[in-house]
């Protein structure tokens, strides 16, 4: 329906599969006291200094101040007796993100035809009669129609298009592509199918494209 009503498209989608490398090697133990803000002393080994994993500072006897942890400052002021540990910061620069889409919005926003005619230079389709909303058509400018099929209902319903409701002539013949299924259907005269009606399911839309003969 965007492509008939020759619409603006746009499409955003949120970044997916964001991912850090591999970890690196747990590095040597390396905290360091940048500035002191306690009045006890802070003595690397005896008031502060890292936990067996690494990347957590530990402070006691009152310690408090800066330190570098892997590179990084981190403010570890915690008050109180006993032990107390701050986390050393993690940095996310090195995250990659793997732009995604899925099969099925693959299927619909790289669809060349559909968007072939959602391209074409000519005015934006309508419903081929007022008052019905089941089929609209947009004439392309090699001749053609594009024309939904549109199925507003909860339920499947049958939906035909005569040829003269396009504007053309009784006994026209006309080649009938499907631009979903990318399939041709055949070649049909004064209307399409050649009787009863295309099955569409409810809310869906049933495009394709009509070229005289």
């Amino acid at each position: 329906m965007w492509a008939l009503s020759a619409s603006p498209l746009q499409f955003t989608a949120p970044i997916m599969n964001c991912t850090a490398p591999p970890s690196p090697p747990v590095p040597v133990c390396n905290v360091t006291l940048v500035s002191q803000l306690s009045i006890a002393p802070c003595e690397y080994g005896t008031s502060f200094g890292c936990m067996s994993d690494n990347n957590t500072i530990w402070t006691n006897n009152g310690c408090r101040g800066i330190f570098s942890c892997q590179g990084q400052n981190v403010t570890c002021s915690i008050d109180g007796q006993g032990q107390h540990t701050c986390p050393c910061p993690s940095s996310n620069a090195n995250v990659t993100c793997t732009p995604w889409i899925s099969d099925l919005q693959r299927a619909i926003l790289l669809n060349t035809e559909v968007l072939a005619v959602n391209q074409d230079v000519t005015p934006q389709g309508r419903p081929v009669t007022d008052g019905d909303l089941t089929v609209w058509a947009r004439m392309l400018s090699d001749g053609s129609a594009g024309v939904a099929l549109l199925n507003l209902n909860d339920a499947p319903a049958q939906i035909s298009v005569s040829f003269s409701s396009l504007g053309w002539p009784s006994g026209t013949s006309a080649k009938v592509r499907d631009l979903w299924a990318h399939a041709d259907m055949g070649v049909f005269t004064d209307r399409y199918p050649s009787s009863g009606g295309v099955t569409v399911a409810p809310h869906e839309t049933h495009l394709v494209q009509i070229t005289k003969q």
